[in-house]
């Protein structure tokens, strides 16, 4: 969904209804994702603006990281993607005094140089997953999310939980983390993000292989097809850590 820019916001950002696609009772963290474009001709003013805005959450002592990447490859070139990463529901209650300084400061330091904003909450599936939430981040991620078609969620699920188990049981390199979409637009989403530290990392990804190693061929073959009829479509792109522009809260 489009909306201002309000990254530290979640009540005025997102407004969509939340899905009952992923329960935090799971035992997983939620994603705040906000995608940036600047006004054209204004990408050092944003990226200042990003700058300034971290030293505001530096003030205010916030305990929530924001972790801002930008795309380098792929859909979307030039995007930032700003991510409060990991973070409980009681998190944005604590947080909820900020919001008012930090629309302010948003719309002082931000809002002028961006286009208007897409914003997201997603839900990191850690029983998908085959990195930890607690594993710190690499230099870039090669991302994917994949639009699925109506009603088509639980079959998808079920295939990344039986490819997680086939890549466990084989121990191989390929490392990544799956987030749900509960709150924004053009839904049922999920998102497979790969971290990198360099390109050489993004090898081929031997799914076949692995899951005839661990069901047989006749299940592998299965599960291989249930992306031809779950899937509506797929977006791909790397992204490179900003570590110039993202806030890391201090230790305590």
């Amino acid at each position: 969904m489009v909306r201002k820019l309000l990254f530290g916001c979640l009540a005025v950002a997102v407004s969509s209804p939340l899905s009952a696609q992923a329960p935090q009772d799971q035992g997983g963290r939620i994603n705040l994702l906000f995608v940036a474009t600047a006004k054209p001709g204004m990408a050092k003013q944003l990226e200042d603006g990003f700058k300034r805005h971290a030293a505001w959450h530096a003030r205010q002592q916030d305990t929530r990281t924001i972790t801002v990447s930008q795309v380098i490859f792929g859909a979307g070139l030039g995007t930032y993607r700003v991510v409060y990463p990991n973070l409980r529901w009681q998190d944005m209650d604590a947080a909820a005094p900020l919001n008012a300084g930090d629309q302010a400061d948003v719309a002082l330091n931000l809002t002028p140089y961006s286009e208007p904003v897409e914003s997201r909450i997603l839900f990191r599936q850690d029983t998908l997953s085959r990195i930890a939430a607690a594993e710190p981040g690499k230099a870039m991620s090669a991302v994917t999310w994949v639009y699925l078609n109506q009603g088509k969620a639980p079959e998808y699920f079920d295939f990344l939980a039986k490819l997680k188990q086939a890549h466990d049981k084989a121990n191989s390199s390929y490392k990544y983390f799956v987030l749900s979409q509960i709150t924004g637009a053009d839904g049922p989403l999920f998102v497979i993000v790969r971290p990198l530290d360099k390109f050489a990392e993004n090898t081929p990804v031997q799914n076949r292989q692995v899951l005839v190693a661990a069901f047989g061929e006749l299940e592998a073959d299965r599960l291989l097809n249930v992306p031809d009829f779950a899937v509506r479509r797929t977006v791909s792109f790397v992204t490179a850590l900003r570590s110039d522009l993202s806030y890391t809260p201090a230790r305590r």
